[in-house]
């Protein structure tokens, strides 16, 4: 019951096939088993199809509350703490990933665009913008596209990341200080895997991974553990687990960024969507001045809403003929999107006396080893 040609002129039928092509490619992305449609999600996703260039997504949060208990007959109403609410938001902008279709005369007959040059397009497209995607959560939380994270711990030794390191990291996580950067804050809200255990996940890249295996503590005490039972199958590149830690290695980064520094979504050329590395001049890989002799590694740890991710229209298919007798043709998926570390605003109720959770990276932490 398929049909021959994709209907340009009509949007329903053209966005549906659109995402159709979407979902299939889905199953590529290194964030799509950690996304969801709530804040208890390591990638907290918001739709808002009303959302154009420069509209605003917000994201919704609600707070626990803290109060003291009242002793005895002592009056109790009128002491009720304020529930707390908190909130962030992202506002959107238009991106279009275009390809060229080439000549029509070299695949169909005169005058006929066939269903396999659009098909063919979609496969590309929906490929590509996975990545694309894929790329914007990793930047949003090492920071390229968004600053300097507030909190992060460094390695004890340049060109080393051992056991001892994951033992540290999971004590700051629960302290909430001893951080390299930033002030004692609210510990990250673990999120749970399938089986309902809680836990953060510290994602390396291949430095990191690589002299985390070669330290014999971590041999001997943590690589057999295997959390990666049939209720965790999506969970993929597990090195191991110690208490509320999962240790995952991410991609690399291949591509080409321009500019120096901090860089804008429209600015990366993605091959493989990954982990990038830094310099001591704030320059990131992929870009023209990085440089490997001073290079630094960013790992992640995460926690619940860690990163916001906001699609604003649904993404749509658009195909345009040269002015040349349409000849040649492109064609682009277009969609609206950003993507933010989560940095939440008190909007009712107190701030918490010691947890911090406001004016920081709410579920992220970055975790940096300089290279020996």
């Amino acid at each position: 019951m398929g049909t021959a040609t994709v209907a340009l002129g009509s949007d329903l039928e053209r966005k549906k096939w659109l995402r159709e092509g979407l979902v299939q490619r889905a199953s590529t992305s290194f964030w799509g088993p950690y996304t969801g449609m709530s804040s208890n999600s390591v990638i907290y996703q918001v739709n808002n199809e009303s959302a154009g260039d420069g509209h605003t997504v917000v994201f919704d949060y609600s707070g626990k509350i803290s109060g003291k208990a009242v002793k005895g007959k002592d009056t109790a109403y009128g002491k009720g703490e304020i529930k707390r609410k908190f909130s962030d938001k992202i506002t959107v902008d238009r991106y279009r990933i275009p390809v060229d279709n080439g000549d029509k005369f070299d695949g169909v007959d005169i005058g006929d665009l066939s269903i396999n040059e659009h098909s063919d397009s979609r496969s590309k497209l929906a490929d590509l913008f996975i990545r694309w995607k894929d790329q914007m959560i990793f930047d949003a939380l090492q920071g390229g596209i968004s600053g300097a994270p507030s909190h992060t711990i460094d390695t004890a030794t340049a060109g080393t990341f051992t056991y001892d390191d994951l033992l540290k990291i999971e004590k700051v996580l629960k302290t909430g200080k001893g951080y390299t950067t930033g002030s004692r804050r609210a510990p990250l809200e673990p999120f749970q895997l399938d089986n309902g255990t809680s836990v953060w996940l510290v994602v390396l890249d291949s430095a990191m991974a690589s002299a985390l295996k070669g330290d014999t503590k971590y041999q001997n005490l943590v690589v057999q553990g295997d959390i990666r039972g049939n209720n965790n199958r999506v969970i993929s590149g597990v090195i191991g687990r110690l208490g509320n830690l999962i240790i995952v290695e991410g991609p690399d980064f291949f591509g080409y960024t321009e500019g120096s520094g901090t860089f804008g979504l429209d600015d990366s050329e993605v091959e493989i969507a990954g982990l990038r590395q830094y310099d001591d001049a704030g320059n990131w890989s992929g870009q023209d001045n990085f440089s490997d002799t001073t290079a630094n590694s960013r790992g992640l740890i995460l926690g619940q809403g860690a990163c916001q991710m906001a699609f604003g229209k649904m993404p749509d298919y658009k195909f345009q003929e040269s002015s040349d007798f349409g000849i040649t043709s492109q064609s682009a998926v277009e969609f609206w999107t950003n993507a933010k570390r989560t940095n939440l605003k008190l909007e009712g109720g107190q701030v918490y006396k010691q947890a911090k959770t406001t004016g920081i990276d709410f579920g992220v932490v970055c975790l940096d080893m300089k290279h020996a």
